[in-house]
């Protein structure tokens, strides 16, 4: 009797056991297929990782909703670095994906891309990860960086790559801001229309950290960017060839030779 009783709890046992496997199987690919629906909704997620499905596009963020109800036909002018879109080619890493046209959005901090320059085709805007760059036919480089801005803030945004290096690279943040017209206060008056207004910012990217950094305007915090055993070298360079680093290409000198400095060709100039 006690065998008996043995062999229908082992028999029970296997039952329960073949159900958890069957139902919590079935729940586990039901959770995961939820996930990977609920994941596949965001821009740029893929659940293999394949670079031709990771190339995928975000809406458009509606530049004339931020900047208030005003028309952008009555501000003065543009969101975009350059209005045209411009041709290129986009990379996912050394990989190149193809040829596309794209624009920077100064304002939205975002690319604004296409297959052709048709008037007729809507851009999207390119999704937000490092490993992409696009590289227009100018030789200009745009990607995403992360870098401390001049108030101390950690931000990533595109940057343009001004020059290639082992361990420094010079790179321009494109900056567009917008700022509000006013009425005039009387008839004798004009109004100040809204307008979009472009600047620069110089930044120099560590190789070693992968963190983009101000310039600085000075020249000895400039020198002082540098390891102990450059300083000596640039400060050097800097006075025999009178360099102003206010000049993007009296930086690009300088960056050139402290890229240069582990490769011994520094001492041969």
């Amino acid at each position: 009797m006690q065998v008996a009783n043995s062999k229908q709890l082992t028999m029970k046992n296997l039952i329960v056991f073949a159900f958890l496997a069957i139902f919590g199987g079935s729940a586990i690919y039901a959770q995961g297929t939820v996930h990977a629906a609920c994941e596949a909704s965001v821009v740029g997620y893929t659940e293999t990782r394949n670079v031709s499905n990771f190339f995928t596009f975000a809406d458009l963020k509606s530049t004339n909703a931020q900047v208030s109800t005003t028309q952008l036909s009555n501000i003065l002018g543009s969101p975009y670095v350059v209005e045209a879109f411009q041709k290129g080619s986009l990379f996912y890493g050394e990989e190149r994906l193809g040829t596309f046209y794209a624009r920077y959005n100064g304002y939205n901090k975002e690319i604004e891309i296409k297959k052709t320059n048709s008037t007729e085709e809507v851009a999207k805007a390119l999704v937000n990860d490092k490993m992409l760059r696009f590289v227009f036919n100018n030789q200009n480089e745009m990607r995403l960086v992360a870098f401390i801005d001049k108030k101390g803030n950690r931000l990533e945004e595109y940057l343009v790559t001004k020059s290639d290096g082992g361990r420094y690279q010079l790179m321009e943040r494109p900056l567009i801001t917008y700022k509000e017209g006013k009425k005039a206060a009387n008839s004798l008056m004009l109004d100040v229309p809204s307008k979009f207004v472009l600047r620069t910012e110089l930044y120099v990217m560590d190789l070693a950290t992968n963190i983009a950094s101000l310039v600085p305007s000075k020249k000895s915090k400039l020198i002082d960017f540098f390891d102990e055993s450059e300083k000596i070298q640039v400060a050097a360079l800097i006075k025999k060839k009178s360099l102003n680093i206010k000049y993007e290409k009296d930086l690009l000198q300088i960056f050139d030779f402290a890229n240069s400095i582990d490769r011994d060709i520094a001492y041969k100039q």
